[in-house]
């Protein structure tokens, strides 16, 4: 009885995704653990780039393959399971964040180790579902410069075809682009809680 249990078990290990997911829609506990066997040490590792509080990162990690299981019977036979587990630890953690804020030496604490500072605007339009943050904060940005933004990153023009379509010369254009990097930069740096949003979504990518 044993061997064959440890057979199922080494077995279950070499299924994909897909049939892991058919099983633990019907309830297969292995099928769970073999999930949470092939994704839990990637999770923890992502959500303690993010908060560097043991016990808060076992308590999300937790929390988000809990939430797996409760909701098994309701999965979609075409749910990703890799994905659905990265969406509910972003949710997860930008949700604890918002209740941390309210503590600012906590706040402060959880910042103090995020890095965004390499363009974190085209890491966040790279993604479906940071695309609306990203836009938000080039609604910041004068008309003028907005247009060009958005042509250089959203559009993938080049310096040199951007001063073309715009009838102006390439200095223009990087003054443009450095001046509309440097304001998203600062503002990003003065409000703590879009640099923590970003982090999530660069992390959970």
């Amino acid at each position: 009885m044993i061997n064959q249990k440890i057979k199922k078990e080494n077995h279950i290990q070499y299924f994909s995704d897909k049939e892991l997911l058919s099983q633990l829609r019907n309830g297969d506990k292995m099928a769970f653990s073999s999930i949470y066997d092939k994704y839990a040490a990637i999770l923890a590792a992502k959500l303690h780039k993010l908060i560097k509080i043991h016990t808060i990162v076992e308590e999300l990690h937790q929390e988000a393959f809990l939430r797996l299981w409760k909701i098994r019977h309701e999965l979609d036979e075409n749910t990703n399971i890799k994905a659905y587990l990265f969406t509910t630890c972003r949710n997860l953690t930008i949700d604890f964040y918002r209740k941390a804020s309210k503590d600012k030496e906590l706040e402060r604490q959880l910042i103090k180790h995020l890095d965004v500072s390499y363009d974190p605007i085209g890491q966040l339009l790279s993604q479906k579902e940071s695309k609306a943050l990203a836009e938000s904060l080039i609604g910041l940005l004068p008309p003028q410069r907005q247009k060009v933004f958005r042509m250089v990153k959203l559009d993938g023009y080049s310096y040199e075809e951007t001063s073309i379509h715009f009838g102006v010369s390439t200095s223009t254009i990087k003054d443009h682009m450095a001046k509309s990097s440097e304001f998203l930069k600062n503002y990003i740096a003065q409000n703590p809680h879009i640099t923590f949003a970003i982090a999530v979504y660069i992390v959970f990518k």
